[in-house]
């Protein structure tokens, strides 16, 4: 129950899910918005529709960095690991995985898209997938950042 509440805290309190509502209140409340930003796109087509791929090529950072984030080179002595909230923290970096798969697959649903007539919701989804995996792909990396900064500022000097 207490791992449920977890997922639930880091899927609903979290910069992805406050993209995920902007992308899904562009659509509902300024589809001419979206139906001018459509057009612009219409004359890009090729190009951009390719653009939906970017979230597929961040899944792969992101799973990297997941890895290294949870099994850090510093961490000789497994001090993270032995962490208490070891595994809140875990699972904080399974839901940053999962919306990056989930905005991936928004990405590639992009690919089957008439971008010659484009609709609104064909500019949420690629506004969306894309803004939304480089948000994943940015908390990890500072997520990266911190806990290097934190074993380096207290780990035992080398001998």
């Amino acid at each position: 129950m207490n791992a449920l509440l977890s997922i639930l805290r880091y899927v609903l309190v979290s910069l992805e899910f406050l993209v995920c509502a902007a992308g899904a209140a562009a659509w509902f409340f300024f589809p001419s918005g979206l139906g001018w930003l459509s057009e612009r796109i219409g004359s890009q087509a090729e190009l951009l529709k390719y653009f939906g791929l970017l979230p597929v090529g961040l899944v792969v950072y992101d799973t990297t960095v997941v890895k290294i984030i949870l099994m850090p080179e510093a961490d000789k002595r497994n001090a993270l690991q032995n962490w208490e909230l070891y595994f809140d923290f875990k699972l904080g970096c399974i839901v940053g995985l999962a919306y990056a798969g989930i905005f991936a697959l928004l990405g590639v649903s992009c690919l089957f898209f008439d971008w010659k007539a484009p609709e609104p919701y064909q500019s949420a989804f690629l506004l969306t997938s894309v803004v939304g995996a480089i948000t994943v792909s940015a908390t990890l990396y500072f997520a990266h950042i911190k806990i290097e900064e934190l074993f380096r500022k207290h780990s035992p000097p080398a001998p």
